[in-house]
């Protein structure tokens, strides 16, 4: 039925019965010059042996079974409509379901074709068999599939979609950007989007504004005039908002894919960014903010971010570095590039916000961040700079150097060379660290001698300049990347210096404030002494100019959290011993007689006593407690005996006496000892091992981006150092009025970047074409890759060799169908029948892949010319393949074969190999002897059988090309032409294997003997050491050239195990 409704119908062979028959009846079914599909005539009694076979209830009834016969007839009239599928293939049965599909009868349009093979995800057979059908797509109907692909990810259909027509830039434009945020916030796998979304919408819905409100909270910075003006106000009183598009399409998409967890397109989206290398370094910094933000619960997203985190910046890195050996001054420029979308913001300080370590530390930016700390010097030597800060004549001496000015080299006059000098982070750096270490020095003095009731010059001076210290840090929070104000604040505290100079500057001022009071002047000089220690612990900043100190002060500062760790581990077992042990040391203590002295006495020996135990020091004659007996009145007791006698008895009382207690605190403290000297502190010594390890293996990258952070904060500071700078901060002051209130025009430095930006533009995109062609070719040379693209030639091959007796069957059938064309003829009447249409019939997939390409040629065929009868070389090829399943070697173990692989590994390297079944075992050079005596002695039987073949009676020759065939007998002949084409190129590929190996083989023995003329000309005796490693660099070497050989082995094997024998080649 479904049949005779033009229905396509999809046949599973291998399942049993009535498929079985119709997939045989299908695959022997030929077209006729009418256009009719009929069974071919010699396989009509084949074909009714199988009914019998299949169906064992018709065994006799001739009637049912003519009938069954016909039914199987009919369907195979409409062959065409009929798809083959063999289910021992082991391929996928949705592609011939798809094939019947899109071919029905009823044809549906290209646009439907497409949505199906999308929701079937095939974009094979989009790529090659729907888009090569219509050549002109319309960008607008590729609109919604591409919408679908994308929150499906399916990025093989978008890649096509994008190479067929569709135009990023008209297809994204607000509108679509809206649906596929509020579409990605409706599944469950993305609650961590609708949650950020919500945090900033406070509703359901959300608009392009929120999204904004994400990265700038993310990344500081993020100015986009399209995202702020996609509010639910504007939207509704101007509706052309909802068609605005983006300058960069594909940088939002690959903002939208790292939001909704689509990793595997935001790596196909980065590849077209206007600006990749800005687009990786903001994916990382994306990524790093999306894992603070979330939960240290939900591991399997923080993992899934860290792991995109990680392949962006690797991705970042590795293109910085093709475009830095590229053109290494335009790598810097890329660097260096400020973005707007980012708050003019390059990519050092993204990279700075991300924490990428890596990206810092690579040649290219290490190469911007030394410019940037000489800013305009070529030589600055330390101790030159330190001592010019005092002199600044020597600046024009040659112990400096300068950058020559402009593109002609120009000089730089007297003036300029010290306003270069002085705005110099390296100048600053030096200045500054001057600056505070006299500080310091004054600040010792004034503790040490000159702190008196009265404030004496130099505590004032003093005063004035932790004032100054408390402007620069004011100065540095407004400097701070982020708008708002807790923003500022919350990044100027990332910095552990900062929040050193916070602690100094705090205890500064309750210093202040205590010492001018007389009731607590003395606790003043408390705060005072202890502010030295932050004031001196500030001076560590200057080690990370040292390569070797840098690094260990990240150390420190990262054992530091471990100590309180380790603290708040310890503090429940000093309270539990403590408190124990002072309980049984002192039973008699009353509350009611305790004063404030004797309340801090029990807390110091509470706390105190077990800490100091922990370090060794036992007070063993301290927790013996005193000789003292402490008897309670409400316990005593009187015998009744002396009540009725009245005489005066001693009083039974509960009495204590703390050396009762001594042996039980000594127990209390031989397990806290174990626990607290030993468990504890093993395991804090443990955690600092791992943590200096850690940092020592990084040591190099920590201390680059250490370094630039230095160098950032000194190139914001101000040139003159404390206190000084308060004359600079007021220079700032009025020039910033000055330019608001009485500048008239402000230069346009974009117009003079504008050549500088396009072509460092045009640059990125060679870069990064230069960079995928490399991750291809290196993704096409791994192993894997190679090894699945030769089981792909196998299959091919294996295919191919199962197609040759039905090639043979169809020589057969070209002649029967010429036979059947004359007597259709002779038996018609009338004017002559039109040529034959030549134009290609669709004709059904008769296999398991409808729309495969034609199979491979074999590796070691040659053109076949036939000298016997096509019957017996089918004959003799199935003999052959009987006999090389029957041999020996296919049931022999595991064990035995493993032994065999390995002897001819090692006859492949000494230039033997062996044969298996028929061929018996010979030499290769022999084979290849026989290969090319073979090949001549074909070459002379190509030049006379045609003769031959014309002068043999009743039969023609047939030579592939002819005008007067038969439509099926020329895509027959065609067929035959290709094969043979494919047949030369296969042995051209087994000849080239076979010189590679005789090569390698050659190389071998010349290795070989030279090592061995080495050894000669020493003519010394190794010793039993020397012997022994060389008996194993042997084994070692031996086991290469087997390894080697069984690939060789292995490769050979299959080609000649395959079909053909040495007579077949």
């Amino acid at each position: 039925m479904a049949l005779k409704k033009n229905i396509p119908v999809v046949v599973v062979g291998g399942t049993g019965r009535a498929a079985d028959l119709l997939a045989y009846a299908v695959s022997m079914t030929v077209r006729t010059a009418s256009g009719r599909y009929i069974l071919r005539r010699q396989y009509v009694t084949q074909l009714m042996n199988k009914i019998l076979a299949a169906m064992t209830e018709l065994q006799g009834k001739t009637e049912k079974q003519k009938k069954c016969a016909d039914y199987v007839l009919e369907c195979c009239a409409r062959a065409n409509m009929i798809i083959t599928f063999d289910i021992d293939c082991g391929e996928g049965l949705d592609h011939c379901i798809l094939y019947a599909l899109l071919t029905g009868g009823a044809q549906s349009s290209r646009l439907e074709q497409l949505s199906l093979a999308l929701l079937w995800d095939r974009p094979d057979i989009a790529e090659h068999h729907i888009f090569p059908a219509e050549s002109n797509w319309a960008s607008w109907d590729l609109k919604d599939l591409m919408t679908t692909a994308l929150l499906e990810e399916k990025v093989e259909f978008v890649k096509l979609f994008i190479l067929n027509g569709l135009v990023m830039s008209d297809y994204l434009n607000v509108t679509t950007l809206r649906y596929l945020y509020n579409e990605a916030c409706k599944t469950e796998s993305h609650t961590h989007l609708r949650r950020l979304l919500q945090r900033s919408s406070r509703s359901s819905y959300h608009y392009l504004v929120h999204v904004h409100n994400i990265l700038q909270a993310m990344l500081r910075k993020h100015h986009d005039p399209v995202y702020l003006s996609d509010t639910p106000q504007a939207v509704m009183a101007d509706s052309s908002i909802n068609y605005l598009t983006f300058d960069d399409p594909y940088q939002e998409l690959l903002l939208w894919a790292i939001f909704s967890r689509r990793g595997q397109l935001a790596r196909f989206l980065w590849e077209r960014c206007e600006t990749p290398l800005c687009a990786a370094v903001v994916a990382s910094c994306v990524y790093q903010s999306l894992w603070k933000s979330l939960g240290a619960k939900n591991t399997v997203i923080l993992n899934e971010y860290q792991k995109q985190k990680t392949m962006f910046e690797t991705l970042a890195v590795e293109l910085q570095d093709v475009c830095y050996q590229e053109d290494p001054p335009n790598a810097m420029g890329l660097v260096e590039r400020r973005n707007p979308k980012w708050g003019q913001m390059d990519c050092l300080e993204l990279a700075h916000l991300a924490n990428d370590l890596m990206f810092i530390s690579t040649p290219c930016s290490q190469a911007s961040v030394e410019l940037n700390w000489r800013r305009g010097l070529t030589r600055a030597p330390p101790l030159a700079v330190t001592i010019c800060n005092f002199l600044p004549f020597l600046v024009w001496t040659r112990l400096f150097g300068f950058q020559k000015l402009g593109d002609n080299g120009g000089e730089l006059t007297a003036w300029q060379k010290l306003v270069v000098f002085y705005k110099s982070p390296i100048s600053k750096f030096f200045a500054h660290s001057t600056s505070f270490v006299v500080f310091l020095l004054l600040y010792a003095y004034v503790i040490l001698f000159d702190f008196k009731y009265e404030m004496s010059v130099a505590e004032i001076l003093v005063i004035c300049w932790i004032f100054t210290f408390i402007v620069g840090e004011l100065s540095e929070i407004t400097a701070e990347q982020s708008t708002s104000v807790r923003g500022k604040i919350s990044d100027w505290l990332n910095s552990v210096w900062n929040r050193f100079d916070l602690m100094a500057i705090v205890l500064a001022l309750l210093a202040l404030a205590l010492r001018l009071h007389r009731e607590t002047f003395k606790w003043g000089r408390i705060a005072y002494s202890l502010n030295t220690t932050l004031f001196y612990c500030r001076l560590f900043r200057i080690y990370h100019v040292n390569y070797h100190l840098g690094p260990k002060l990240v150390i420190f500062y990262r054992m530091i959290s471990e100590v309180l760790v380790f603290m708040a581990l310890l503090v429940i077992f000093i309270l539990g011993y403590g408190i124990a042990s002072q309980g049984l040391m002192y039973p008699g203590r009353d509350v009611s007689s305790l004063n404030l002295t004797d309340v801090g006495q029990i807390m110091r020996e509470v706390l105190l006593t077990p800490y100091w135990q922990m370090y060794g020091e036992l007070l063993l004659d301290d927790i013996k407690g005193g000789d003292v007996e402490t008897c309670y009145p409400e316990s005593c007791t009187v015998p009744e005996s002396c009540v009725t006698e009245g005489r005066n008895c001693i009083q039974d009382c509960v009495c204590e006496n703390a050396k009762e207690y001594t042996w039980a605190v000594n127990l209390m403290l031989f397990i806290y000892l174990i626990i607290g000297n030993i468990m504890l502190l093993n395991l804090l010594i443990a955690i600092f091992t791992y943590v200096f390890d850690e940092v020592q293996e990084n040591s190099m990258e920590i201390w680059k981006f250490e370094m630039y952070r230095l160098i950032r904060e000194y190139d914001s500071k101000p040139a003159l150092v404390p206190p000084f700078v308060v004359l600079e901060y007021v220079w700032r002051i009025m020039k910033a009025i000055w330019k608001v209130t009485c500048r008239k025009k402000k230069e346009n430095l974009e117009d003079y970047m504008k050549y500088t930006l396009t072509s460092l533009k045009i640059f990125e995109k060679e870069c990064i074409q230069t960079y995928l062609a490399r991750v291809t070719a290196a993704e096409e040379g791994k192993l894997g890759n190679r090894v699945k693209k030769i089981g792909e030639k196998i299959d091919k091959v294996s295919k191919y060799i199962e197609q040759r007796e039905e090639i043979e069957e169809m020589e057969d059938d070209l002649e029967w169908m010429k036979e059947d064309e004359e007597q259709s003829s002779r038996d018609v009447s009338g004017p002559c029948p039109p040529a034959a249409d030549r134009t290609p019939q669709r004709r059904p997939p008769q296999t398991s892949t409808p729309w495969q390409l034609p199979p491979p040629p074999l590796a070691n065929a040659m053109p076949t010319t036939k000298t016997t009868s096509k019957r017996k070389a089918a004959k003799r090829s199935r003999g052959r393949r009987k006999a090389m399943a029957a041999a020996p070697d296919s049931t022999r173990s595991e064990e035995e074969d493993g032994v065999e692989d390995s002897e001819e590994a090692r006859n492949i390297s000494e230039g033997r190999w062996t044969f298996r079944g028929e061929t018996g075992r010979g030499n290769i050079r022999g084979m290849i002897n026989e290969l090319e005596q073979e090949e001549n002695r074909k070459d002379i039987e190509k030049e006379t059988i045609p003769t031959q073949a014309s002068e043999r009676p009743g039969k023609e020759s047939r030579p592939h090309t002819s005008q007067g065939r038969h439509p099926a007998g020329s895509r027959v002949a065609a067929r035959l032409d290709e094969l043979q084409a494919t047949q030369v190129k296969m042995s051209e590929i087994l000849q080239k294997i076979l010189k590679k190996i005789q090569v390698s083989e050659a190389k071998d023995r010349a290795r070989e003997e030279e090592e061995d003329r080495r050894r000669r000309r020493r003519g010394e005796k190794e010793g039993n050491g020397d012997a022994e490693r060389r008996q194993k660099r042997n084994s070692r070497k031996r086991r290469t050239i087997e390894n080697k050989a069984y690939i060789k082995t292995s490769h050979l094997r299959f080609m000649i195990a395959s079909e053909w024998s040495l007579e077949s080649l």
